[in-house]
């Protein structure tokens, strides 16, 4: 699969990781909102799920405060997952948008084997226009979104692990306290500790835009 060129692919996703970031420190607040609600959705669902499986732990003998701690750090990790994956994506649609380019070249150029040429020349004029448009539009309209929409999550959330005052992601500091001293608690030094590792994922996700 070809590479994508710094100057042609790769400003899209800086473009779009700026606008993210912008949106995120206020300037569109309710995008801001609808990243905050989907980390918040994903943190949810996890804790759900964590809850499912201390039940069923409980049930088979497992140690509790093991169970919290994991599903703890799964519910840390998952909205800088989830831009992880946003970041893919939108480095494949850049890279996918050449290989979609020289298919529909090759298809225009391969109607002059089976058409008429005055109908062929049409089909070919068609083909090297939606190659164009394919390779023009991919990184305005699809990765830079898509890379928005991952730097906002980032905005929105990590900032909030930080704040005492964040009720939803300090849910997983104070459950993953109580795993480690069996006491509940929220302390700087572990929301900094849980900062970082959220912010793992977040930083894999960056690794993609210098790659």
């Amino acid at each position: 699969m070809p590479r994508v060129r710094p100057g042609k692919g790769r400003i899209w996703l800086l473009v779009g990781i700026a606008v993210g970031i912008a949106v995120g420190v206020g300037k569109l607040a309710y995008f801001a909102g609808a990243a905050t609600s989907l980390s918040d959705t994903a943190e949810r669902i996890v804790g759900t799920g964590g809850r499912t499986l201390v039940h069923a732990a409980a049930s088979h003998g497992a140690s509790l405060r093991a169970v919290n701690g994991i599903t703890a750090v799964l519910t840390v990790l998952v909205p800088g997952v989830t831009a992880l994956l946003l970041m893919y994506a939108a480095r494949g649609t850049l890279r996918l948008r050449a290989v979609i380019g020289v298919l529909v070249v090759a298809l225009g150029i391969a109607a002059f084997f089976y058409l008429p040429h005055g109908v062929a020349a049409g089909v070919a004029v068609l083909a090297f226009a939606a190659a164009g448009i394919a390779l023009a539009a991919t990184g305005p309209l699809v990765a830079a979104p898509l890379a928005a929409f991952a730097a906002l999550i980032a905005t929105s959330f990590l900032p909030r692990i930080l704040a005492s005052h964040s009720t939803l992601p300090n849910v997983p500091v104070t459950a993953l306290h109580e795993a480690l001293f069996a006491t509940p608690g929220s302390p700087l030094w572990l929301r900094v500790v849980v900062l970082v590792l959220a912010a793992l994922p977040f930083a894999l996700a960056a690794r993609l835009v210098v790659r």
